[in-house]
């Protein structure tokens, strides 16, 4: 499938609206990945500033959604869209609601900045789980990184690593969630609201993984037509092999 199959419509109205509606995934994509990229930061800084901008990037991933239902709404209303079209409005859609959520988990991950910047006498890094939601987060951005590439691209082989990335990322957090755990058993001189601050972030961090992986099921259908969504991850993994 090449880009070009959403402008060759005789109505020009009909190919800017399939292409505003491409460029805004794009750029709804774009925010929230630089919404991860920031958390990070914030995270390993204690950056409360940071945290603040995360979300305030968030109220506008949030437009952007319903401006993306707007689009897709007009489109099948005022139009007569072909298979392919069809599908980027679905894709479109799908992308969006999870792009949507993503940005919420990272938002729920960036409140630890905040917390931690509000104390001296514990250091983010002194937390258990810190290095295993630092890896999190560091993979989820290359996840994001390489399924906005495909989506760009319209190449689903930028995914053939995804579902071990997600598979990695449910081991890390369950290191991360044993340590957590022991840590509250041996009642360490560290405030349990810090330690549940840690556990809400690493829970977001595996969800974020969750939904690329959706997005990444999503353009495959866009891409190829194959509905994916009910494979099993080992299935997925060998399909995405296959390709």
């Amino acid at each position: 499938m090449e880009r070009t199959e959403f402008k060759s419509h005789i109505s020009e109205k009909y190919n800017q609206n399939l292409e505003d509606l491409f460029s805004l995934v794009l750029e709804m994509g774009g925010l929230v990945e630089s919404q991860l990229g920031n958390t990070l930061k914030a995270v390993k800084g204690e950056d409360k500033s940071l945290a603040k901008e995360v979300k305030q990037v968030d109220k506008i991933v949030n437009k952007e959604e319903l401006e993306i239902d707007r689009i897709c709404a007009s489109v099948l209303a005022r139009q007569q869209p072909a298979a392919s079209d069809l599908r980027l409005i679905v894709s479109a859609i799908r992308l969006a609601v999870d792009l949507e959520r993503i940005g919420d988990e990272v938002v729920n991950v960036s409140k630890l900045a905040v917390k931690m910047s509000a104390v001296s006498d514990v250091a983010s890094r002194a937390l258990p789980g810190y290095k295993q939601l630092i890896d999190m987060l560091s993979i989820n951005i290359e996840m994001l990184k390489n399924v906005l590439t495909g989506f760009a691209k319209l190449d689903v082989k930028e995914f053939v690593d995804m579902i071990e990335d997600e598979q990695r990322i449910s081991e890390i957090n369950s290191l991360a969630l044993q340590e957590i755990k022991k840590s509250l058993n041996e009642s360490q001189d560290i405030d349990a609201e810090y330690l549940m601050q840690m556990i809400y972030s690493v829970r977001s961090a595996e969800r974020i993984a969750a939904h690329i992986v959706n997005m990444g099921e999503s353009i495959i259908y866009l891409v190829n037509g194959d509905n994916v969504r009910n494979f099993k991850p080992e299935k997925l993994s060998q399909f995405l092999k296959d390709l």
